[in-house]
């Protein structure tokens, strides 16, 4: 447009004058055009940088090239006083200049663009793959519960059945339930708190059968905590995980007391058991391993887990979730 109108003021506005500018700019849309289909089929799109650079210049200058012999062309068919002057090497790197850089706007623009767009798209899958492999992850920590879980409830039990039969009568019972409830939880990524405390207390009217006395429960559950979201089966877990290592191993027994309340943007709970948490011995490993991977997985950073001592004889294990 800045040639045209320069044009126009030098050598005057006329019909051939506005032909030549139509016929440039229909012959610019109709090469950069086909230079975009041939570097899509040639799959220069998807090369390196340091591979796409040398071939884009000779595309470039390629077109540039054949823009001049056209132009030179019409110039001197419609602009009669460009017909008088001589085609040399000068005229003609006037004009190949004069279009390489026309050329080049346009080819660094799409480029760019191009490369931008296949960041994005790569940066799309990257966080795709990212998601599924997170997914199965989550899966089979999930899967790894349910026989632990299954594993250990039996032992419970099996000591009773020679001590009182109709006790481990009632605790099969008991068992058969929340393995019940327990696999339709485990279908779901999280539960709400209130699910996952009742399925606390199914676990733990089993285990009370076999300790009775020794084991004492206490729950402190503030009431807007209980529509939280938890992954499932894991206070659970950590509360089988205080009775296996902490009261079973006292004489007389001990205590388990479950807290949960919230704060503007985390849910807090905390579970205080009888016992001696021994961070070096594989046997506190499975549970706590699970928790800390499933939270990661699901929460990120934005959660945290930790279980230490409190006192001589007490572990407090802390769990903080987003809201």
């Amino acid at each position: 447009m800045l040639e045209f109108v320069g044009y126009g003021n030098i050598y005057g506005f006329n019909g051939l004058l506005i032909l030549n500018v139509a016929i440039n700019f229909l012959a610019g849309i109709l090469l950069t055009h086909l230079y975009r289909m041939f570097i899509i089929r040639t799959s220069w799109i998807n090369l390196p940088m340091k591979s796409l650079v040398p071939r884009a210049v000779l595309g470039i200058g390629f077109v540039s090239f054949l823009l001049t012999l056209l132009n030179i062309y019409l110039d001197r068919m419609t602009v009669p006083l460009m017909a008088q002057l001589p085609i040399d090497y000068v005229l003609i790197f006037n004009y190949l200049f004069n279009w390489s850089k026309y050329i080049l706007l346009w080819a660094l623009v799409y480029h760019l663009f191009q490369y931008w767009e296949r960041s994005l798209e790569a940066e799309k899958a990257k966080y795709q793959l990212q998601a599924i492999i997170k997914e199965n992850q989550y899966q089979n920590l999930k899967t790894q519960l349910n026989p632990h879980f299954l594993f250990n409830s039996l032992n419970s039990i099996r000591t009773l059945v020679d001590i009182d039969p109709n006790l481990s009568k009632e605790a099969i019972t008991r068992l058969s339930g929340l393995l019940r409830s327990s696999l339709q939880m485990s279908k779901e990524k999280t539960v709400s708190l209130r699910q996952e405390i009742e399925t606390v207390k199914d676990y733990l009217a089993i285990e009370k059968i076999r300790f009775d006395e020794r084991l004492k429960i206490s729950y402190d559950i503030k009431e807007e905590t209980l529509s939280a979201q938890v992954p499932p089966m894991m206070l659970q877990t950590l509360v089988e995980n205080a009775v296996k290592h902490g009261i079973s191993k006292s004489i007389v027994g001990g205590e388990v007391n479950i807290s949960a309340w919230q704060t503007k943007f985390h849910l807090h709970i905390e579970i205080v058991n009888t016992g001696r948490y021994l961070p070096n011995k594989e046997s506190h490993g499975f549970g706590l391993d699970n928790t800390r991977e499933r939270l990661a997985i699901l929460f990120e950073s934005h959660a945290s887990f930790s279980i230490e001592n409190l006192g001589e004889n007490e572990v407090i294990t802390k769990i903080d979730i987003p809201l």
